[in-house]
């Protein structure tokens, strides 16, 4: 068994398309609007067998002045991490990342996986995912709402709140809702380009909902779709607008058009158990998915925690909270690509 790193993206996709473990992210095309939204090298690690892949790793170097350099699989995105056929291959590839990591003098690696991926590696992180599984006929699924539930999406509809599905022509009108969120939340935003490039490279599988009031976009949020599954992993509702319940008529809207299509699940997304993200998507009835993410530490690092709700950030998030829009919208780009 042997490790190297891969240049062949048909190699790497055919392998991947072939493992019924893959996530979306771990398709090459990510990779692609990675590298083109920042100055980030990624590093594609492969182990092979001869000439036949055994598993895969793909890690994005981070090179951060704020938060220290790391080795991310994968930054921005909610999965990545080891991919391999035999536990061999897993563990050739973990030897590998301590390897490169020792020698680009990061202060950790991070990978991000779904599933466990029992390891030496230190594992941590209290996030989960929340999924829904779709049924049959949206009507099992309506009638498994509370009526609280129910009545609030009747009552968005019934203010002519209006939902479209768009492709990468929308983000514009997706960030205006977004970046006004992220601020509200005191968390930089990512650059638009990173949401352009990724409706770009990534336009089989991403999406966006918009919802509007009259000619106001009031909601968005952007899916990611694989296999079965749609992806929620980006979405926002303006303040003002969640008296009119827009927020439940946008995830309605995402549950209904991921049916019509075809899916079978809906991920939410990652979230903090207990926190108010989590309550919020709770009432949509889904299974709770603990996340395994895994660490491999230089001497002396602890695991980082880059978290609106670490307290050692508390100042900083009130600050952010209280900027004008287009000083949070000027600033964030240059932070938030440093904190994957």
């Amino acid at each position: 068994m042997r490790v190297e790193i891969c240049s062949d993206r048909v190699a790497w996709d055919r392998y991947v398309e072939g493992e019924p473990g893959a996530s979306n992210y771990h398709r090459w095309m990510w990779r692609d609007a990675i590298e083109e939204s920042f100055p980030h090298k990624a590093y594609y690690l492969t182990a092979m067998e001869g000439d036949e892949f055994r598993g895969v790793l793909p890690l994005i170097h981070i090179q951060s002045r704020l938060f220290n350099d790391a080795l991310v699989s994968m930054p921005y995105l909610n999965y990545g991490g080891v991919l391999a056929s035999e536990p061999q291959a897993a563990e050739a590839l973990l030897q590998e990342a301590a390897v490169l990591a020792q020698k680009l003098k990061v202060r950790h690696v991070e990978l991000r996986h779904r599933d466990s991926n029992p390891n030496n590696w230190v594992e941590a992180t209290p996030k989960v995912t929340m999924e829904v599984a779709l049924p049959a006929s949206m009507d099992v699924m309506w009638n498994g709402l509370s009526s609280g539930m129910r009545n609030k999406i009747r009552a968005a509809r019934n203010k002519q709140i209006t939902v479209s599905w768009l492709d990468g022509s929308a983000v514009d009108e997706f960030y205006k809702v977004f970046s006004e969120n992220m601020r509200d939340l005191g968390t930089p935003i990512l650059p638009k380009k990173w949401f352009e490039n990724l409706s770009r490279c990534a336009a089989e599988s991403v999406r966006f909902v918009i919802l509007q009031d009259g000619d106001e976009t009031v909601a968005a949020g952007m899916t990611t779709s694989y296999r079965d599954c749609v992806e929620l992993p980006c979405s926002a509702a303006l303040q003002k607008s969640r008296k009119k319940n827009t927020a439940i008529l946008m995830y309605w809207s995402v549950f209904e058009w991921a049916h019509q299509q075809g899916f079978k699940r809906v991920d939410l997304g990652r979230c903090t158990h207990g926190g108010g993200t989590w309550e919020f998507k709770r009432h949509w009835n889904p299974e709770e998915i603990k996340l395994h993410w895994y660490y491999w530490l230089s001497n002396g690092a602890q695991v980082p925690h880059l978290r609106p709700d670490n307290p050692k950030f508390s100042m900083a998030v009130k600050v952010w909270k209280k900027l004008p829009l287009a000083a949070a919208n000027a600033l964030g780009p240059r932070i938030a690509p440093s904190i994957p």
